[in-house]
Formats: structure tokens, C-alpha cells, sequence
């Protein structure tokens, strides 16, 4: 069974056609400041974790989520809607695949948020029957009948222009702020183009050009903390062996860089993988 992944989301300048947004409702929900998984049944009816680059997440991963108040719930909704509640079926093409982020306790990997305990927030749920993600009613709904949380969503908008889409995204990253969150995800539900946009991250459609040539302003740290954090979703115990982290660190944080269209973090990859696990070591 091949499982969907989550879309590589782009800021809107950054998108291959930006005016894909225009014309069409634009829901606007926070960005929390976490670890991606995909939480998905196999053909047997058992629970798939993964996160965004690994279809297996680590053991210390695996065991953060079922730490979760969240964790049955999320479950009982994918048995429930993949038919496995009374016995499994040898095969289905009608469930649900959920996409959350992980709240790990203590501080987030962006700084954004702190945490008392690990905590699962849904973002997206795709339907396996309509290959398609559910609509933003649709996710709070089945989230609300389950007692699990969703992502706020601060509003819906529809533009006719580029400057107009740019200015409400500028009002969106004003309550980001306001609320402590570390950016913003739009998206439209009905061609499925999803983007985000973050506090830190510079408008790269203001770019300078001069004497021929485009300086690219460095990766903010939030997107650094954020491959960092990917990496020791994918890695798990052995994050804290540098010779093991660093090559896949430095493999992420490259991925983002050409992805933002960035240059070089401010510090060392060094220095932001040791300020990371001086916040694990707060924590334990």
C-alpha cells in the first residue's frame, strides 16, 4: 500500500505559479512549531508512524506520540473509518490517513512554542477513497467528534491579485505574532496548493538585484531548527552522536537553503545542533 506524503510546502513567491492561489477560498490556519508525522494503518489493521523524510519514524519518536493524550483517539478515528474496528479486511482503498504535528515537551524545535508534555495537534487529513485532502470543516469536524485538537483557522479570504494575497498574508503573520506562533499555512482546498509563510522568513519577492546578481539573505534559524528537528525524528537515540546527526543535518539544512532560496545560516551547523541538544538536555 502506498501511503500519500505531505506536499513540500513553498511560500507563495516561491510557488511555480503563485496565481494557482488567486480566484479560489484561501483558508488560513496557524503553524505550529513541532515534528510532522503521518499516522496510517497497514493492511493488518496496525498503526504506521512516520515523519516527513522516514516511512518507519524512530522508536523514540514512535513512543513520544503514543505518550500523547491524543494517541488513541487518533487511532480509534483511522480504525473507525478504515473499517478495522470489529476485524480487519484484507484490503481498502476508503480510509483516512492523519497528518499532525508533535509537540514534544519542553521548547519547540523553532523556539516559537514550550511545552509541559508531548501533545499531537492535527493539521490535515487526507481521504484515501477521493485521494485528496479533507476540506478544513471537514478535518474540525471529525476531530471535534473524536476530542482531538486542530490546528486553529484564522480566517478565509479570496483575492483577484498578487498584491492583495500578499497584503492579507502580511495581516495573517500580525496574528501569528500576536497568538506565538511561528507562521501561517494557507491553502486551497480546491486545486490542493498549500504554502506557508513564517515570521522570520524574509519576503523574497523584495529581494535587491544589484550589479547583476541577487544576494540571498541566510536561512532564518527558524528553518534550521526546523531540519535539525527533522533529522532527530528520523534518527532518534543516536541524534545525540554528532558523527551520526551532523552528515544528515547538514543534508537538510542544505535542502532548505535551496528550497528558500537562502544562503548559509548566520552560525555553524555545529553550533545550532549543540543548541538543540542543550534544550533536549533541559528537558530530560
Amino acid at each position: 500500500m502506498e501511503l500519500p506524503k505531505y506536499p513540500e510546502m513553498d511560500r507563495i513567491a516561491t510557488l511555480s505559479r503563485p496565481q494557482m492561489l488567486l480566484g479560489q477560498e484561501i483558508y488560513w490556519t496557524e503553524k505550529r512549531d513541532g515534528s510532522q508525522l503521518r499516522i496510517a494503518l497497514d493492511n493488518e489493521g496496525e498503526v504506521i508512524i512516520s515523519t516527513r523524510n522516514q516511512d518507519d519514524a524512530s522508536e523514540m519518536f514512535k513512543n513520544y506520540f503514543h505518550q500523547t493524550e491524543q494517541a488513541q483517539g487518533v487511532i480509534d478515528f483511522l480504525r473507525d473509518t478504515n473499517g478495522y474496528r470489529e476485524e480487519p479486511v484484507a484490503n481498502f482503498d476508503f480510509g483516512s490517513v492523519v497528518f499532525g504535528e508533535l509537540l514534544c515537551k519542553g521548547k519547540s524545535p523553532a523556539r516559537f512554542e514550550t511545552h509541559d508534555k508531548h501533545k499531537f495537534i492535527i493539521f490535515d487529513i487526507y481521504s484515501l477513497k477521493d485521494q485528496r485532502f479533507l476540506s478544513y470543516t471537514s478535518v474540525y469536524q471529525n476531530t471535534y467528534h473524536y476530542g482531538l485538537p486542530c490546528v486553529e483557522c484564522w480566517g478565509i479570504s479570496r483575492h483577484v491579485d498578487l498584491d492583495s494575497l500578499y497584503s492579507h498574508r502580511d495581516e495573517m503573520l500580525v496574528v501569528a505574532k500576536e497568538k506565538g506562533r511561528e507562521g501561517v499555512v494557507l491553502k486551497n482546498y480546491h486545486d490542493q496548493v498549500f504554502a506557508k509563510e513564517k515570521l522570520d522568513t524574509p519576503k523574497i519577492e523584495r529581494i535587491k538585484i544589484e550589479d547583476g546578481s541577487v544576494r540571498l539573505p541566510p536561512l532564518p534559524d527558524s528553518e534550521v531548527y526546523g531540519a535539525i528537528s527533522k533529522a532527530h525524528a528520523d534518527i532518534g537515540g543516536e541524534f545525540t552522536d554528532k558523527r551520526v546527526a551532523m552528515p544528515l543535518v547538514a543534508q537538510y539544512v542544505g535542502h532548505e537553503q535551496e528550497k528558500h532560496m537562502c544562503s548559509k545560516p548566520r552560525m555553524s551547523l555545529f553550533t545550532y545542533y549543540s543548541l538543540y541538544l542543550e534544550n533536549i538536555n533541559e528537558v530530560e
